[in-house]
């Protein structure tokens, strides 16, 4: 995620969870519904893009034993998340940064609601896939380039004058997981959130993968 982005979360995050409570916000409810019935017992979780720990109480729920660490770049907005999850780890680092530059591995990555906002979404799906354990699976949310006249439509707009969203197509960011070693479980497109104006509802792609095991037993951690 780009610092001007980092900044702009900074000013939200005051208000950020009362305004996107409930029907505003649906993308952690549509990664629950996705998750829960895989069945996955991970020890280890890490949630980039955690935000203010909004995405991280709902992992807590899923696997309570589970170890969770929270990367994000805004500092604002990942200081709220402890009080929601006592006891994660929080580390104030972009994502990509924070990846490129650890050999811990994780039983399950996630990255919701920030994707479409990183300067390189396929780096970002590469570093994370790059540090599942053998098994592992990643569950992200993209906002992916359709057809139509909304806002959704374009490859790239731009949010309160600086910060950048680009959208790719699905059918590109299947291939690219694919060629990281990794294998579709569960997908699913949903609205995450209403747009205001004539822009439409901003519909999400929801995907968790699974590490391949042709991966694995390539010699991967």
């Amino acid at each position: 995620m780009s610092s001007s982005w980092a900044r702009l979360f900074d000013a939200l995050a005051p208000t950020y969870d009362e305004t996107t409570g409930g029907a505003e916000w649906a993308a952690n409810e549509h990664l629950a519904e996705l998750l829960a019935p895989l069945g996955l017992e991970p020890s280890s979780v890490l949630d980039l893009g955690a935000g203010t720990g909004q995405t991280a109480l709902v992992l807590h729920g899923l696997y309570p034993r589970a170890g969770l660490t929270l990367v994000d770049p805004s500092p604002g907005m990942v200081a709220l998340a402890p009080d929601k999850v006592p006891g994660a780890a929080v580390v104030v680092a972009d994502a990509a940064t924070f990846v490129r530059g650890t050999d811990r591995s994780w039983d399950l990555v996630t990255a919701i609601g920030f994707l479409e906002l990183a300067p390189d979404l396929f780096e970002v799906l590469r570093l994370a896939s790059s540090r599942l354990r053998p098994g592992g699976h990643l569950a992200v949310s993209h906002e992916p380039l359709l057809p139509g006249s909304s806002v959704q439509a374009l490859p790239v707009s731009v949010v309160s004058g600086t910060g950048e969203v680009r959208r790719h197509p699905s059918a590109e960011v299947e291939r690219r997981a694919a060629s990281y070693g990794l294998e579709r479980v569960v997908s699913r497109q949903a609205v995450a959130f209403p747009r205001s104006g004539d822009d439409g509802d901003a519909v999400y792609e929801y995907v968790v993968w699974r590490r391949s095991p042709a991966q694995d037993s390539a010699g991967g951690e």
